[in-house]
């Protein structure tokens, strides 16, 4: 009876096999619990990556789509960072694959579309034009003027003191050649090229508030006979131009980037080439622009009968010097 008390008494604890068993275990398990950890954060780390470089690109395509929509037909070219001066049409070959400025000028969708009676309706009476300046009944220009300043910080206007908007005529036909031809086309790279202020073949206008449904063509614009004056137009005030430059610089002196490296796109707005200020090497830093989308690694463009193809690759950092991309193409028709 004693031994069986004693025996009982006794307590039962693990043998060292068994503690090795239980560690072995608990170091299986918290391995495979790290493992699972690590695969989650890795997870969550490719996600935040892919929805922050999608985000961004999706805005930067539609903000860019936008403002395609709105160009002027014909007046969309490719230049050459490394030389501004240097333009291809867009339905020319890029045998050098380093036109990667896109460049164009843009119709002035806001006063055209901003209140019932419009600063510009796009037609003229005809009839009732010449070659000194527009019948544009429809038109509400002195808005169109206070519309123009707004927008430009003043630095365009339609009072005929300086920086006048252009005006384009339905199909670009702009004057009767001198040569064998029986009209002009108007030519963005040949004629005006947004290189230079060459007028011979752009018409800029001003109005009058005594004669406010009258488009007053400049003095310059005046001069140019047998202008070919069509019902509709467009009226511009500015040209605009997507530039990849270096990543960083776009506060302090933009450098062009060069084909193949992670650039940042800037947005280029608010000048006129055909009042002399153009977009050139020696000016970046003038001419009013923003970021449009930062670590862009392909920007590329084209167009086709009146439809202009775009594509947008994004870069993001997901540590360890690995990257994830994010490409956006989009079609611009008109």
């Amino acid at each position: 009876m004693k031994i069986n008390k004693r025996i009982k008494n006794q307590k039962r604890a693990f043998s060292m096999i068994e503690l090795i068993m239980v560690l072995v275990v608990l170091g299986i398990v918290s391995s495979i619990g790290a493992s699972v950890i690590a695969q989650v954060y890795k997870q969550y780390i490719l996600q935040r990556a892919t929805h922050d470089a999608s985000i961004k690109i999706e805005l930067a395509a539609l903000q860019l789509e936008n403002m395609l929509s709105d160009r002027v037909p014909k007046t969309v070219l490719a230049k050459d960072p490394a030389n501004l001066t240097d333009s291809l049409y867009l339905t020319e070959e890029d045998t050098t694959n380093t036109h990667t400025v896109l460049e164009w000028i843009g119709a002035d969708y806001d006063g055209f579309s901003s209140k019932l009676i419009p600063g510009w309706s796009g037609f003229c009476d005809v009839e009732a034009s010449s070659q000194l300046g527009l019948k544009v009944l429809g038109s509400d220009l002195a808005f169109e003027d206070n519309v123009i300043k707004n927008l430009s910080n003043n630095q365009a206007q339609l009072d005929g003191l300086g920086n006048n908007p252009a005006i384009f005529f339905r199909d670009n036909k702009y004057a009767y050649a001198q040569g064998t031809l029986p009209e002009r086309m108007y030519d963005v790279k040949n004629c005006m090229g947004l290189i230079d202020s060459n007028r011979s073949c752009i018409s800029t206008v001003y109005f009058n508030p005594s004669s406010p449904k009258m488009f007053n063509f400049d003095s310059t614009a005046a001069s140019v006979s047998n202008k070919l004056i069509a019902e509709h137009f467009k009226l511009a005030w500015t040209a605009y131009a997507i530039v990849p430059i270096k990543h960083g610089t776009i506060n302090t002196t933009p450098v062009p980037c060069k084909a193949n490296e992670i650039c940042d796109l800037a947005l280029y707005y608010n000048y006129q080439p055909w009042n002399g200020t153009n977009l050139v090497n020696t000016n970046l830093s003038s001419i009013p622009h923003s970021l449009l989308v930062e670590n862009i690694s392909t920007f590329r463009f084209a167009e086709s009968a009146n439809t202009i193809r775009f594509k947008i690759c994004a870069t993001e950092n997901i540590g360890e010097d690995k990257n994830i991309t994010i490409c956006k193409e989009k079609a611009v028709t008109r």
